[in-house]
């Protein structure tokens, strides 16, 4: 009976790795298209392209304030913060442990989330405090 939970335990080891593996593939192939369009969306303000990038209302994060995607975007017009915005896209992003087993980044200043969830790139929202 043993010998048997065992092997069963190696197979789903055996089913499961392969899996992680190619959604890790699978991210790192479609960063850099993602991160141009978001970048481009960014530099040219355009709140229409970045909504279109982030993750579901349910699920996006202004940093603890409570706000929905479009607070957030309008925020950006009515505080004039593109700028801001701008400058921590240019500063590119680094690979982020969310201790979650999806592929994440944040932005090298610790500010912007993106995760990698149903097979694509999201900008899930702000670092909050």
């Amino acid at each position: 009976m043993k010998l048997s939970r065992i092997s069963f335990l190696f197979l789903l080891l055996f089913l499961l790795v392969p899996s992680i593996a190619s959604a890790q593939s699978a991210a790192e192939k479609s960063w850099k298209p993602f991160w141009t369009q978001f970048t481009a969306a960014v530099k040219s303000k355009s709140k229409v392209a970045v909504k279109r990038l982030m993750i579901a209302e349910s699920e996006f994060s202004d940093g603890g304030g409570g706000g929905t995607r479009d607070q957030w975007l309008k925020m950006l017009d009515k505080d004039k913060l593109w700028g801001e915005i701008q400058k921590t896209v240019a500063g590119g992003t680094k690979a982020y442990n969310s201790g979650e087993k999806r592929p994440w980044r944040v932005t090298t200043d610790d500010s912007l989330l993106f995760v990698f969830k149903n097979g694509r790139w999201n900008f899930y929202g702000v670092m909050g405090d």
